[in-house]
């Protein structure tokens, strides 16, 4: 009796488990519960558990889970479990204070990239604090560089049901999408120049797992009217691909 209930408790934390990466991004209880058929307590209960792992992580005050740095590690090379924002935290107060612009790491979710973390900078001028927050990849740096790994098959089909126009400036259309994809490709980084708002600039590098895969990405963001302003464009993008790097190396173990 104490065999067969442990192999079940291990079988519901698996069906968990599955339906959270199966989720494309951030996936709820009432979603996990549906997926799985079992009682939202339950699911409640075991992704609690996970996320004091680092299996899957909680990233908003709704309740909502992606999945954990810890099992990105131990998937790639048996390193222990941690939280991606504990390990990027560092990079983004590093990026705040010598860039001087908000510091923030974006998820994939779905076809929105998610705001996880924000470090202000020390200027009086601030944006918004968009942790929790997700915008359509093409709109925003953040997630033009997660877009850098995908495939022209992938870039297409993000772009098959439109193109959604935040400003002007915003990308519209798959030739200009593929033309941004491939500037990321070649420079390892991306830039978005009032394309979210006409009144923000920013930003962005992919932090990749063990395998390769971009599993976030770290962007710095600021007015326009002062960002990226007569610095050098192409220092700050090795400030950030640097420390992207850095992120990606700590996932490794």
């Amino acid at each position: 009796m104490f065999y067969a209930s442990r192999v079940q408790s291990i079988e519901r934390t698996f069906s968990v488990l599955r339906a959270v990466s199966a989720g494309g991004g951030s996936v709820g209880v009432s979603e996990v519960a549906r997926t799985t058929g079992l009682a939202k307590s339950t699911c409640s209960r075991i992704l609690a558990s996970l996320d004091e792992l680092g299996i899957v992580e909680r990233i908003d005050d709704a309740g909502r889970f992606v999945i954990g740095a810890g099992l990105i590690a131990l998937a790639g090379s048996g390193a222990s479990p941690g939280s991606l924002r504990e390990m990027a935290r560092p990079e983004l107060l590093d990026l705040a204070d010598r860039l001087g612009e908000c510091a923030g790491l974006v998820v994939p979710d779905g076809c929105d990239g998610l705001y996880v973390d924000q470090v202000p900078g020390p200027g009086h001028v601030q944006v918004t604090d968009w942790t929790g927050h997700r915008f359509p990849l093409h709109t925003i740096a953040a997630g033009l560089a997660l877009m850098g790994g995908w495939s022209d098959t992938d870039v297409a089909a993000y772009a098959d049901g439109g193109l959604e126009e935040f400003t002007p400036h915003t990308v519209t259309t798959l030739v200009g999408l593929r033309q941004r994809v491939g500037e990321v490709r070649r420079t390892g980084a991306a830039w978005t120049i009032g394309e979210f708002s006409e009144e923000i600039s920013g930003v962005a590098a992919a932090v990749c797992g063990p395998d390769g895969t971009a599993v976030a990405s770290l962007t710095v963001y600021g007015p326009v009217f002062r960002f990226p302003g007569g610095v050098d464009t192409a220092e700050v993008e090795q400030v950030v691909r640097e420390a992207a790097a850095r992120v990606g190396v700590r996932l490794a173990g």
